[in-house]
């Protein structure tokens, strides 16, 4: 006795988890987003609100500072970690296929992150719980457009 079995569009159904795999070992397009989302919220979360990640308040600037910022800045901008704009405009991303990193180059970033000395810690890097969720969000709209083939 012998049984046969043929399946309709194997080669089809092998040719859709081929590309799946491939579209699943390079996930550049997600990752770009997330870095792009993270960045965008830094800025609007972090230095818009001066607040850490978590939402809690960046320590005030000292009197010393308001004192020089005062006598060197014609406008005297108050705000915090925001003398001359340049480490905000420097929270940056970079994307590849396997994951992203969001940081800034700037030499002064770490010690503004983590504190030093005198100066205390204010982060402004980080991901808190509501937006891991909105990236958790993002990441099954990738796979049911990308992979899943559904909007």
């Amino acid at each position: 006795m012998q049984i046969s079995i043929h399946v309709e569009g194997i080669r089809k159904a092998q040719q859709k988890l081929k590309l799946t795999a491939e579209k699943l070992r390079d996930m550049r397009q997600f990752w770009t987003s997330v870095g792009m989302y993270v960045q965008r919220q830094t800025i609007r979360e972090r230095f818009d609100k001066e607040q850490t990640p978590d939402g809690q308040k960046w320590k005030p600037l000292s009197p010393a500072t308001i004192k020089h910022r005062k006598k060197h800045h014609k406008k005297g901008n108050m705000k915090i970690l925001q003398d001359t704009g340049e480490l905000r405009r420097s929270v940056a991303y970079e994307a590849d296929d396997k994951s992203v990193r969001i940081g800034s180059k700037l030499k002064y970033a770490r010690t503004h992150q983590f504190g030093r000395g005198n100066i205390p810690a204010r982060p402004f890097l980080g991901v808190n719980d509501p937006e891991k969720l909105h990236i958790t969000s993002m990441f099954r709209q990738y796979v049911k457009r990308n992979i899943l083939g559904s909007t």
